[in-house]
């Protein structure tokens, strides 16, 4: 008589160990590029807010330059200006100024947003007026670019 031996059926029981600390490591590695990346994104998108109070501001001067045909006099509160202002409660603008057609946005420190992050918008008279950020803190953290 013939002795036939089978092995028996391997039962597959999982992963191993590996496999699971492979899958935990590279969602690490996601995690660490992924988290840091959404709160800037974040932090720019309430920046918005910031930005958008420029806006009353920015074509009032606009108007201005082009009835004066210079930025100098474009102060808050004359020629059709909104007065320099402070901003609500629960806003995150502190101050709004204007002065010679510069529009200076200053935001409260609030939720990563530091009140050196400021907005300034710089007119070049033409037609149409031309508009710089450059003197803006809020380029250095990229947040308004």
């Amino acid at each position: 008589m013939k002795n036939t031996y089978r092995l028996p059926a391997r039962v597959d029981q999982g992963f191993t160990l590996i496999e699971l600390m492979l899958v935990v490591a590279i969602i690490g590695i996601l995690a660490a590029v992924i988290i840091p990346a959404y709160q800037n994104h974040l932090k720019k998108q309430k920046f918005a807010e910031v930005i958008a109070a420029s806006v009353a501001a920015k074509s009032a001067v606009e108007a201005c330059i082009q009835h004066l045909n210079s930025s100098a006099g474009c102060d808050g509160g004359s020629n059709g200006i909104p007065a320099d202002a402070a901003g609500d409660p629960g806003s995150r603008v502190a101050t709004v100024s204007t002065k010679n057609g510069v529009v200076t946005v200053v935001p409260k420190e609030k939720d990563g947003i530091l009140a050196t992050d400021t907005y300034v918008l710089t007119p070049t008279p033409g037609n149409p007026v031309q508009w710089s950020t450059s003197a803006s803190g809020c380029l250095a953290t990229v947040l308004c670019n």
